[in-house]
């Protein structure tokens, strides 16, 4: 049986990715070579976190509590919701190119109610810094660094994901 951090894992890998690999080339120069290449580092830091060290490693985890079905639903429905009227917000400004940081900080909100439904406290830290990390992008491409700023706060998120799963793995902070 696959242990169920690396089953939920799986999820933000694929999430990470395409933080990385939709946003990336929005950014100018170089940097979307060492986005690349952080993001490879990241990769290979989590899978021998997560699934190249032996599963008893992982974070034990308990059950997930009564309603965290729903919490889940209500979390990502939440978040759809952040989509939309973002978006909306965002076409009326006329700055529909920082719809990738409102997304990483979209996705961040959505996971932190999932701490404490899947008593995995990784969430919390995971929603809080992509949250912020939204945040910083939304701000500093509304102050007039635009596209790059957005692209640049997604493809941290999406580097940031990786590493925050891997050093959950590491520290048994997968769940409480």
């Amino acid at each position: 049986m696959i242990h169920p951090y690396r089953i939920g894992s799986i999820i933000g890998l694929v999430g990470a990715t395409v933080f990385v690999l939709v946003n990336r080339g929005s950014l100018p120069g170089a940097w979307p070579a060492v986005a690349l290449v952080a993001y490879l580092v990241a990769v290979a830091f989590y899978v021998w976190a997560v699934w190249v060290r032996p599963a008893s490693h992982l974070p034990a985890g308990q059950p997930p509590r009564r309603r965290a079905g729903l919490v889940y639903l209500a979390s990502v429905a939440g978040m759809l919701l952040v989509f939309a009227l973002g978006r909306l917000v965002l076409a009326q400004a006329d700055r529909e190119e920082l719809m990738p940081a409102l997304v990483a900080a979209g996705v961040g909100l959505h996971f932190i109610p999932f701490a404490a439904a899947f008593r995995a406290p990784v969430f919390l830290t995971l929603g809080w810094l992509l949250a912020g990390i939204g945040v910083v992008g939304l701000v500093v491409g509304w102050l007039g660094a635009g596209a790059v700023a957005a692209a640049a706060a997604a493809v941290t998120a999406g580097v940031v994901m990786l590493v925050v799963m891997a050093v959950g793995a590491l520290v048994g902070r997968g769940a409480s």
